[in-house]
């Protein structure tokens, strides 16, 4: 991936529009660790917030409890492979990121690693948990934000060239290649009409 680049805090939101399944890293003390996650969600524009769903046996949840930090890493469908070990191994057993080869560097603002060959990521402080039946619902203040800078802008850009990743179910994973622009009815016809006045 190029290199990231702060971006607004409010840019999280968009970051997580697409509904891509992330890479949670987490850290207490001297013990990182990284997992695969679908129910994420931005949750507030101001102040910038998210949400994560995690059940409580998963040693990530441990973690993000004990430091009340975590970082939400997008990657691309090129580390698919990664995505699926860091989804289906506990970090209690094995070295998750040596495992999917995947390179922890250090956050902007928060002391937990961030993953080098992410396309994005956001960095989160704790403010809330909610029990809400099997998993808990850990609710963070946005920190910091970074994204390639080839990659998004004020959205996500080239997905046909660098796709980010969806879970439907299982082993079974998708990849969003194309960004397809809606327009309201009428809305072209007003927008000519408009460049047609303004040319007189």
């Amino acid at each position: 991936m190029g290199r990231k680049s702060a971006r607004e805090l409010r840019m999280a939101a968009r970051v997580l529009e697409p509904g891509p399944v992330v890479l949670v890293t987490a850290q207490y003390r001297a013990q990182p660790n990284v997992m695969t996650a679908a129910w994420v969600t931005p949750i507030s524009l101001d102040p910038p917030r998210v949400a994560l769903a995690i059940h409580p046996s998963r040693l990530t949840h441990e973690l993000i409890g004990k430091s009340e930090y975590f970082a939400l890493n997008i990657v691309t469908v090129e580390y698919l492979s990664a995505v699926h070990l860091c989804g289906s191994v506990s970090g209690r057993d094995l070295d998750k990121f040596a495992r999917a080869a995947l390179h922890p560097i250090d956050a902007l603002e928060i002391d937990v690693p961030v993953i080098e060959e992410a396309a994005a990521h956001i960095e989160c402080g704790l403010v809330g948990r909610l029990s809400l039946g099997d998993h808990d619902l850990f609710v963070g203040d946005v920190l910091a934000v970074a994204a390639d800078a080839e990659l998004f802008e004020e959205r996500w850009l080239h997905l046909d060239e660098a796709p980010l990743i969806h879970h439907v179910g299982g082993e079974w994973y998708a990849a969003a290649a194309r960004v397809h622009r809606a327009r309201l009815p009428g809305a072209e016809e007003e927008q000519e009409a408009l460049q047609e006045e303004s040319g007189r």
